[in-house]
């Protein structure tokens, strides 16, 4: 005998809650604002290193050259860190350096708040500990230089301070742009996760319920064509339930574009057991203690007896054909057994998608799977749910 292959749930839960994800409600426009704040503080802390070399005398030379390290340090954090983030963080911080240090000792304190730009690109590009440990040093040194003159020492904890606040104002626009920029992408991903998890779900709902559907149709078919030459009255009946068939098909489709069914396992036990009596299989039904289960058990195992009979008619040349659904000891019990198993029908939970999806709705419930051909022909497969689950 073929030892069984079972497979267990792995606890997985899906999200089918019907609740809608907070990254859906995204308000339009928030990545335009964080740009324009990051705009404005970096146009700020510019102006504030800026406006007290113009109105402090000096030479026009020397004002034009600290406007252009107050548009060079600005533009270029906007564009190095408009996404919180930046390619070569090393070359970054020379060229800041540079254009903040390097005027520092010509202005003095008067320039100090545009060491923020250093200080900020340092938490912007190091982890914590490494950037506080060199952000805080670089406003010292502003303070220092500042206070060295001859000036008073407020005056340098004054210019060390301004450096601290426009460093941490440019850092936190910058967080808040890499936060939305990670968002964009989250959003993005989900959308992605969803309409991927949609098409999974009208891909398996399509095979699982119509695949037993189209089965009974095409035999019920046949089996008119061949009454309707002898037994006309007999051909009228399977054609009238052929019709009811088709039109049950129908319904299912539109189940199946509506997202949601809940399907009653009473009524599929009789509509297998019709459609393998169209098939010529004598059929033997048992069912006991399932008149309460939890809805999405009840929906997995009318999905389990659909794919278990459809392969019984498709892929096996069964002569008698026997299924028991049962609930005891917290756990409901699908088992069909039939005789003639050929093909598909012995090759095991992975043989074809069918079971592979009934894999997946049982994984969602902790179910296990286990399907098992014997030397004599017969085949066995054996459905079993935690009804606790189920009623989650």
């Amino acid at each position: 005998m073929v030892r069984p292959l079972r497979i267990r749930g792995a606890g997985f839960r899906g999200r089918d809650d019907g609740q809608v994800s907070p990254f859906k409600r995204e308000r339009p426009g928030i990545r335009a604002l964080v740009l324009g704040a990051q705009a404005a503080g970096a146009g700020g802390v510019a102006l504030l290193a800026f406006l007290p070399v113009l109105i402090g005398g000096g030479s026009w030379f020397a004002r034009l050259a600290a406007l252009a390290c107050a548009v060079a340090l600005s533009g270029g954090h906007l564009a190095w860190f408009a996404y919180g983030s930046v390619a070569r963080p090393a070359l970054v911080l020379v060229v800041q350096a540079a254009l903040s240090f390097g005027p520092l000792l010509q202005f003095g304190g008067s320039w100090s708040p545009a060491i923020g730009f250093f200080a900020g690109g340092l938490l912007l590009v190091h982890p914590p500990a490494k950037a506080v440990a060199g952000a805080l040093p670089a406003c010292a040194v502003a303070g220092l230089v500042t206070a060295w003159p001859g000036a008073s020492v407020e005056t340098g904890v004054a210019a060390a301070v301004t450096a601290g606040v426009a460093a941490l104002t440019l850092f936190g626009l910058g967080t808040a742009a890499r936060l939305v920029d990670e968002r964009d992408d989250e959003v993005r991903e989900l959308k992605r996760q969803s309409i991927a998890e949609e098409r999974k779900r009208f891909s398996r709902d399509l095979h699982d319920l119509l695949g037993l559907s189209l089965s009974a149709i095409t035999l019920k078919g046949e089996l008119v064509d061949r009454l309707l030459a002898t037994r006309p009255t007999q051909a009228k009946e399977e054609l009238a339930e052929l019709l009811v068939m088709s039109r049950r098909a129908l319904a299912d489709v539109r189940t199946i574009a509506a997202g949601y069914r809940q399907l009653s396992l009473e009524e599929e036990c009789r509509a297998a057991a019709d459609v393998l009596s169209a098939a010529g299989t004598r059929v033997t039904v048992a069912r006991s203690g399932v008149d309460d289960l939890p809805p999405r058990v009840a929906t997995t195992l009318v999905t389990a007896l659909r794919e278990g009979v459809t392969n019984v008619v498709r892929h096996s040349t069964a002569s008698w054909c026997a299924f028991s659904v049962s609930a005891e000891d917290g756990t409901a019990w699908l088992e069909i057994v039939n005789d003639g198993a050929t093909g598909a029908a012995d090759g095991g939970v992975d043989a074809g998608s069918g079971l592979r999806n009934l894999r997946d709705r049982l994984d969602v419930l902790n179910g296990t799977l286990t399907a098992e051909a014997g030397p004599d022909g017969t085949h066995r497969l054996l459905v079993a749910i935690p009804l606790g689950h189920g009623a989650v």
